[in-house]
């Protein structure tokens, strides 16, 4: 159980999974109160608030975020443990309660969707974490930095991410991101991109630059099953140029993690540090966000946070490539 004497806050999305979290929130708090004892309860109220709630509860000595919602979510609270590029409490834990069309975190880390999530709540099986930090220009030109738990996408899944955010998510992950990926496929344009990681060039014609610091991503898909949260390292995939039929045969690769059996389109590397640029437009997500355009910078930050994990979370336990 979570160490005695240790404060803990739970910032609730209600609107998540267009309102079942707020929903099932009575029988949620429940469980947690017998799962936890008291907490503190902070309830999100628009975009960026589930930030803010965080940065003020870890001021206050708060030892333990609980993050109720989908991946959304979750992007809000991690982001509300850093400031200025570093963790405003150091020790603090965050966990995961996955309310949300895609629930992608969760399953890297090995929990179950839903209520039954709240098992794992006061848990003291936890694992001390790396985090992606990028920083990618705004439609006005700017730059701003976030971080990200899971996934950062460049090209294609930007596209996809934009507009499943801009459509409904009631029929779930699965169908919303399947429907979003069919959709971006009829339309997407590979542009030229020029990619350096840690010491490496490489560029050409773009469909997608995955970078993977848990596994899934996309409602499901197993994109990265090598990837680990615990090694200091991004798994990075660049897919080429792809025409339309073959994008849409080698689809179910994604889902199933066998990106890497395509060799002659996808390059498989590892990597620390990235950055990307194009005389394009191309736009950049990360953990089901739409963040902005390319130039880009993208670092792990090794060891920056402490999340818990299920039983098995599949971010640490994967095996190496072969």
């Amino acid at each position: 159980m979570i160490q005695a004497g240790k404060e803990v806050a739970v910032v609730v999305n209600p609107q998540a999974a267009e309102g079942r979290a707020g929903r099932h929130w009575p029988v949620l708090e429940a469980r947690l109160k017998k799962e936890l004892g008291a907490f503190q309860l902070l309830r999100t109220e628009g975009p960026g608030h589930g930030s803010i709630l965080v940065r003020t509860a870890l001021r206050a000595g708060c030892g333990r975020i609980i993050s109720v919602g989908g991946d959304g979510t979750h992007f809000e609270v991690l982001n509300g443990f850093f400031e200025g590029g570093l963790p405003i409490q150091p020790d603090a834990e965050m966990a995961v309660i996955p309310f949300g069309t895609g629930s992608d975190l969760a399953r890297s880390l090995g929990i179950p969707q839903g209520i039954d999530a709240a098992a794992f709540a006061g848990s003291a099986r936890v694992l001390r974490t790396d985090v992606g930090c990028i920083t990618c220009t705004q439609a006005d030109g700017s730059e701003r930095t976030w971080y990200f738990q899971n996934i950062a996408r460049i090209g294609i899944g930007g596209e996809v991410v934009d507009r499943v955010n801009h459509t409904t998510k009631r029929f779930g992950g699965f169908v919303s991101y399947l429907v979003g990926t069919l959709s971006s496929l009829l339309i997407y344009r590979d542009q030229e991109v020029r990619f350096a990681i840690d010491d490496a060039e490489i560029g050409g014609l773009l469909k997608e630059f995955i970078i993977a610091n848990g596994s899934y991503d996309g409602g499901g898909m197993h994109v990265a099953p090598h990837a680990r949260m615990d090694n200091g390292l991004f798994d990075i995939y660049h897919i080429g140029s792809v025409g339309l039929l073959d994008a849409l045969l080698n689809l179910p690769k994604i889902y199933r993690g066998r990106l890497h059996k395509r060799p002659d389109v996808v390059k498989y590397l590892r990597g620390r540090r990235i950055t990307a640029e194009s005389a394009f437009p191309i736009k950049v997500e990360a953990d089901g966000e739409m963040l902005g355009y390319l130039p880009a910078r993208v670092e792990v930050l090794p060891g920056a946070i402490t999340l818990v994990t299920g039983d098995r979370p599949r971010s640490a336990v994967a095996p190496s490539p072969r």
